[in-house]
């Protein structure tokens, strides 16, 4: 079972001086929703974590189905003013959290757009980033993040794609669940406190550096048409660059999206 005591004792110092509070609850509906709803009163870094979601959210409203182990959990943020390339912060986490967990000796794991971390082609993780405009001009943020620590057959029968887990990218199959939260929260933290003064061109750069598409052969879907390209990864502006039409073409976060699992003949 997660602890918080045990996963905040975990944390680097940097972090845990950033995160106030820890729950964790058994069951709740989403962890996500839970600070969204409480986003007048909780401050900077409190996190929710929960044993298993009941009503775990993805992007475009799709459903996060929980898998037999897992780690999800959401952090609260606030920023003092609207951010410049809100979707960048979307990539900024995937790309602290592909390094972290690299670094802790999970091997071969790659982002892939807009908001997934992928193992051999398959999904470990994702992220949902939710958002509030306050009336003082501040931005209120949830930062939610599911990472699959292990998938049985049952899992993989229920979700519709192709589904990984950590123990897959790992010699130690016994990681420890509350130090894996624990660097995963620290991966978070990271990312919402170093973010405004980060540059835009090197999360790019880092980004495609990890991309799982880049350069594959992709069918995308642009104002109801399908456009056979090769993805190019994101440029400074969080574009998605594309190459059709003899030329690269740009896409912003809303305008596009890959049709998933399409497969494609030259």
């Amino acid at each position: 079972m997660l602890n918080p005591y045990y996963i905040r004792d975990s944390l680097p110092i940097e972090s845990k001086l950033l995160v106030p509070v820890i729950q964790v609850y058994e069951n709740v509906d989403s962890t996500s929703n839970v600070l969204m709803e409480k986003n007048c009163i909780y401050p900077n870094g409190h996190t929710c974590f929960a044993e298993k979601q009941l009503n775990g959210r993805g992007m475009l409203e799709k459903s996060w189905l929980t898998t037999e182990s897992n780690v999800c959990f959401s952090v609260a943020w606030n920023y003092e003013k609207p951010l410049e390339i809100p979707h960048m912060l979307n990539y900024f986490v995937a790309i602290k959290l592909v390094d972290e967990l690299t670094q802790r000796g999970f091997s071969g794991i790659k982002t892939k757009w807009p908001n997934d971390i992928i193992y051999e082609g398959a999904k470990l993780g994702g992220i949902l980033i939710d958002a509030v405009h306050r009336k003082d001009s501040k931005l209120y943020l949830v930062v939610g993040v599911g990472v699959n620590l292990k998938t049985s057959e049952a899992d993989k029968s229920k979700i519709d794609q192709k589904i990984s887990d950590l123990i897959s990218t790992s010699s130690d199959p016994l990681a420890d669940r509350n130090k894996i939260a624990s660097f995963l929260l620290h991966a978070v933290i990271q990312s919402l406190s170093e973010f405004k003064e980060y540059d835009f061109r090197k999360i790019s750069e880092d980004w495609n550096n990890m991309d799982y598409n880049l350069n594959k052969l992709k069918t995308i879907m642009v104002k109801n048409k399908k456009i056979k390209t090769t993805l190019k990864g994101i440029n400074e502006l969080g574009q998605l660059c594309c190459f059709h039409d003899d030329k690269i073409n740009l896409y912003n976060i809303n305008e596009v999206r890959i049709i998933k699992d399409e497969f494609l003949r030259n």
